[in-house]
């Protein structure tokens, strides 16, 4: 009964301090696609509505690394790309951003860059608690490294000037992550985001409109605005692998 006792604290004690990682892997490299149809707003491609069954997309690339049995830290590389309505001869401003610009060129294609680090919450893992396997909740700050171009929606063309800067972002998501054959990872999730320059003049836009001194910051203030509601909420579906691949054991004689 004794030696009974003393194997069964051994195991436990084995168990409870099994270290974290997945068979001791701790390195997750994901590729992930979020995207929601672009109903109210245009897509990069400045198409919108049901009937263009036309979708914004955000290509997100993740580098994560487990620092506990239940949680993840790591880095975050987005690829963002998406459309806007703008004036760009606007009477309002005696300098334009573009002097001479064609009326043709009516819309503004956003595109960019986001980095950022995240941290991972997993509530019930998988695999005897050990994270990065079960559900999740996952938290983003983000730097935004945006640029917007004139684009021309009839002729599909973009004009040569850019104008470019940078605007912070957070979001939250609510995902499930599960690993096949011990080495390759799958999850999905639903994200809400926000960018906290962009809430004033989205909700600018909803009442007069956005109005700034200059066109330069009416131009920024309307992209924020944009980019405020192309993060609000979207689907992803993400692809993984755990790294190293083969889990190296020390053999002792």
């Amino acid at each position: 009964m004794r030696w009974l006792i003393v194997i069964l604290t051994l195991v436990s004690a084995q168990a409870f301090g099994q270290a974290s990682g997945y068979m001791g892997k701790k390195f997750l490299i994901t590729g992930e696609i979020s995207f929601l149809n672009a109903l109210f707003n245009p897509n990069h491609n400045m198409n919108q509505g049901l009937n263009k069954f036309s979708f914004n997309f955000r290509s997100t690339t993740d580098l994560d690394y487990v620092i506990a049995r239940n949680g993840t830290i790591g880095a975050t590389f987005d690829v963002f790309y998406t459309g806007m309505k703008y004036d760009w001869n606007s009477d309002s401003y005696n300098e334009l951003l573009v002097p001479g610009i064609e009326d043709r060129f009516d819309h503004g294609r956003i595109f960019g860059y986001g980095y950022g680090i995240n941290y991972k919450v997993f509530r019930n893992p998988s695999k005897g608690g050990i994270a990065p396997v079960g559900s999740y909740a996952k938290f983003d700050v983000m730097l935004l490294d945006v640029r917007v171009r004139p684009f021309d929606k009839e002729n599909d063309m973009a004009h040569s000037y850019s104008d470019r800067f940078f605007t912070p972002a957070i979001s939250i998501t609510l995902g499930r992550q599960r690993v096949l054959w011990d080495f390759l990872v799958l999850r999905s999730g639903i994200q809400i985001g926000f960018v906290p320059f962009g809430i004033s003049p989205y909700l600018q836009s909803l009442d007069k409109g956005i109005e700034r001194g200059n066109q330069q910051q009416d131009l920024r203030a309307n992209a924020e605005a944009r980019l405020m509601t192309y993060y609000l909420l979207n689907v992803n579906f993400g692809v993984g692998f755990l790294l190293p691949f083969r889990k190296s054991y020390k053999v002792s004689n």
